[in-house]
């Protein structure tokens, strides 16, 4: 007969005492203590440019740069420049390209004043020659300062301009006594002098109010270009070989034309390539905007291979897969860099009051010249 009462529940299992065994956890379970930490992956370059919207840019700029034999080559370049600055995002955001065509133009009459000098006048008059020579050595480090303000002034980033601090006296060391060396050790120094332009160019660079920095040391730069001069040495000793081997059965000329085409110059670009590979990861990873960092890696064999793709593709279409390449190399270089920032990047501000940001921005656009470097 039913007494009205709750039927008792069943007792609590016992909870472990301080000698009881804790059971292990279950297959696959990590216990949150244990687990490592996430290393910060930090945040990709994205490419977003394409062939289609490039070859319309590409073509009209080629076009018309023929048909005005030559003017219109600085409003081609701004376009260009334009495109590719504005298809780079970065957490988030693009960057943007402000410079205009006439000082582009300005520059580009001066570089064509040299030359005419140089191939015209120079012809007739070795002195003028000579003297053409001289006045453009003399002239390197401030092209290059110029160059170096101009394009750090026009690039944008979330509405802070890059700046270039000019110094004619560290341009002069970098690019003219320390290439000196190049020549007393017999090219044996170029790979250092490599290293001394880069840290130069990059040292002096800064974003609003952060800094650029980066301290590389000269052995990667050396193995890389030893690498690559090794395998030209080889391609060398093997024409120079293959010429005194055939010379009595096929013309000398024909025979050197024909190694020259289809084994060292093929050879060259290559080792090229794997130059501009391993110094992009060696430039990139010791660099550093105050407490952030880049990420670069960039594989050797992979940028190889599509740039004799590209090679090949270009070739074969006779130019008009130019595009096509160019989007491709974009593309992979910015899937291999990354940015690490600090907390306090998105803090970074523009340099200076409105007022004085103003006036150093019309006194950089009124000095400032590119010469195509």
């Amino acid at each position: 007969m039913d007494s009205g009462e709750p039927p008792a529940l069943p007792p609590e299992p016992p909870t472990s005492g301080p000698g009881d065994i804790a059971l292990p956890p279950l297959l696959g379970e990590i216990p949150a203590e244990a687990a490592p930490p996430e290393a910060p992956m930090g945040e990709r370059f994205v490419f977003h440019g394409n062939t289609r919207e490039y070859f319309r840019i590409w073509i009209v700029n080629m076009a018309l740069t023929l048909l005005t034999l030559g003017v219109y080559s600085a409003w081609a370049k701004v376009r260009r420049r334009r495109y590719f600055r504005g298809n780079i995002e970065l957490m988030g955001h693009r960057f943007d390209y402000t410079a205009r065509a006439p000082r582009l133009f300005i520059g580009n009459l001066v570089v064509l004043v040299f030359f005419l000098a140089y191939a015209l006048f120079g012809a007739v008059y070795p002195w003028v020659r000579y003297g053409t020579i001289a006045v453009g050595v003399l002239m390197l480090p401030w092209i290059v300062v110029r160059s170096l303000s101009f394009n750090a002034h026009n690039t944008v980033y979330r509405g802070l301009r890059f700046r270039f601090h000019p110094s004619l006296s560290a341009a002069t060391m970098a690019y003219l006594f320390k290439f000196l060396l190049v020549i007393v050790t017999f090219g044996l120094y170029y790979p250092a002098w490599s290293r001394d332009t880069r840290t130069f160019n990059i040292n002096r660079h800064r974003y609003g109010t952060a800094y650029f920095n980066v301290e590389m040391t000269s052995g990667e730069f050396y193995s890389a270009y030893l690498a690559a001069g090794l395998a030209l040495l080889i391609v060398f000793v093997i024409i120079a070989c293959a010429i005194a081997i055939f010379k009595d059965t096929v013309s000398i000329s024909t025979l050197t034309v024909a190694l020259t085409f289809g084994l060292y110059l093929p050879v060259l670009y290559i080792g090229r390539q794997y130059i501009h590979a391993r110094i992009f990861n060696a430039a990139w990873n010791a660099t550093c905007l105050d407490n952030c960092r880049f990420e670069a890696s960039m594989e050797s064999n992979k940028w190889i291979a599509l740039q004799l793709k590209n090679w090949a593709a270009i070739i074969l279409s006779l130019g008009f897969l130019y595009p096509w390449a160019t989007m491709r190399s974009a593309q992979y270089t910015a899937s291999c860099l990354r940015f690490h920032p600090s907390p306090d990047f998105l803090a970074t501000q523009s340099l200076g009051s409105p007022t004085a940001s103003a006036v150093s921005d019309s006194a950089a656009e009124f000095i400032g010249l590119d010469f195509g470097l």
